[in-house]
């Protein structure tokens, strides 16, 4: 059975690996960031935020129809323009 991440390029797998290896914190940074910059470009939409005793769980919404939650990780504004700005460098340097 094909793994849908067979269609990345060898470039974006090995950023997903890189992400795969990192502290649970980091990982749900990156992917709260990346939920962002979809919301950004177009592609979902952030449906509603919930605050919890957890911390704020916000879900999303993509143009397909998909929907998703993620926990807002707890972070500066500073760090999370720092994250969105990787993954903006990522994807144009990927030409995505």
């Amino acid at each position: 059975m094909r793994d849908w991440m067979d269609d990345l390029t060898p470039e974006i797998q090995m950023i997903g690996a890189y992400v795969d290896a990192q502290p649970q914190t980091v990982r749900e940074a990156f992917q709260y960031c990346l939920a962002l910059m979809m919301v950004e470009s177009g592609k979902a939409k952030l449906v509603e935020t919930i605050p919890g005793d957890e911390g704020t769980i916000c879900h999303f919404e993509t143009v397909a129809g998909d929907s998703f939650a993620i926990k807002r990780p707890v972070m500066s504004q500073n760090q999370e323009a720092e994250i969105l700005e990787a993954i903006n460098e990522i994807l144009r340097d990927e030409g995505l």
